[in-house]
């Protein structure tokens, strides 16, 4: 469930089923209704009655006709944010915290990259929530609410059942719900902060914050999940909202530039080992592309790695060819071609 499922609820419940806006930003979102919502959570907004620029129906689907309520400015609202936030209080939204207590440790770099991160993860929480769903701590970059230390935004609000994205956390991560869930505000250019995000579980610890720190993996290997905090944040919420699997929501969000990794430590699984005259080659069948529909490859990816890793790419046929005018060598564990 998304906010917009509230809103459009509670629009329904009201005898509402057209709604229009004239906000040029709610208008220039891929989810009008979502983005309504969003809107009308942030106290930019209200529900009002009337018609004002673009209509749509509940489904985010535009009409050509008069809507029965806009969302805008007016004084006799028929929904406010007081009503919306406490009818999503009944519903399962978690929170998004993004520990920040190691940004000074970070190069000028790798301090812009983790804004722009922090900025694109709001974003994403917009997409799913509203702003005051994403915390950041121990950066007051005005972006989502800040807090000091993600142990004062915990004790503050009472929070119980939180977990620590890490990448050597202890549990695998299947979709399980939580109140919180901290992703740590770290970004790796220069390769020397290995361990950092449990560091991060280590000063909840001291702390006195009890957590469950868990890994998100991909066929059992946290290769090929995407590492930055916007997509971290979006295989959560895609996961424990929209109600898809772990590795749908990757794929989903999974760059080429990520699968790739994936799958130069997927491939030398797959190859055939051939000497021919005692020099060694390593081949790769040409439908083997297909074993990969659970990466986001295209097929010149495929080809690409393949000439990186030094692999040669041949039909089945030709490959089964090869193989049956080759001896097999039980010492070498390969195919040896004398002639």
């Amino acid at each position: 469930m998304r906010l917009k499922d509230v809103f459009v609820r509670m629009l329904s419940e009201r005898g509402i089923e057209t709604i229009s806006t004239n906000i040029e930003r709610i208008l220039e979102s891929d989810d009008v209704i979502q983005m309504m919502a969003v809107w009308i959570a942030n106290g930019k907004a209200n529900v009002c009655r009337g018609h004002k620029g673009v209509a749509f129906d509940l489904n985010g689907n535009r009409i050509d006709a008069q809507a029965q309520a806009f969302v805008g400015s007016c004084e006799d609202a028929m929904l406010t944010r007081e009503e919306l936030l406490r009818e999503a209080e009944n519903e399962f939204f978690p929170y998004i915290v993004i520990d920040c207590s190691f940004y000074d440790r970070h190069i000028e770099k790798e301090k812009r990259k983790l804004l722009l991160q922090i900025s694109q993860t709001l974003g994403v929480v917009r997409k799913f929530m509203w702003d005051e769903k994403l915390i950041v701590t121990a950066l007051d970059c005005g972006i989502g609410v800040y807090y000091p230390s993600t142990a004062e935004f915990i004790k503050e609000k009472g929070i119980k059942d939180i977990i620590l994205l890490d990448p050597f956390g202890e549990e695998v991560f299947e979709g399980q719900k939580a109140e919180c869930y901290i992703i740590g505000g770290i970004v790796d250019k220069v390769g020397n902060k290995t361990g950092w995000t449990s560091k991060l579980g280590n000063m909840l610890k001291k702390d006195g914050i009890e957590f469950r720190s868990m890994r998100i993996l991909l066929r059992g290997d946290i290769i090929g999940v995407p590492d930055r905090l916007n997509t971290i944040a979006e295989i959560i919420l895609r996961v424990v909202l929209d109600g898809e699997d772990v590795e749908s929501a990757i794929r989903r969000v999974q760059s080429r530039l990520v699968a790739r990794w994936r799958l130069r430590k997927e491939l030398p699984k797959l190859t055939v080992r051939i000497d021919v005259k005692e020099r060694p080659f390593r081949v790769v069948r040409k439908s083997d592309f297909g074993k990969f529909d659970w990466l986001n490859i295209k097929r010149e990816d495929f080809y690409e790695v393949c000439s990186e890793l030094g692999y040669i790419v041949l039909d089945d046929e030709a490959l089964e060819e090869i193989v049956k005018s080759a001896e097999w060598d039980e010492r070498k564990g390969r195919f040896v071609i004398d002639v």
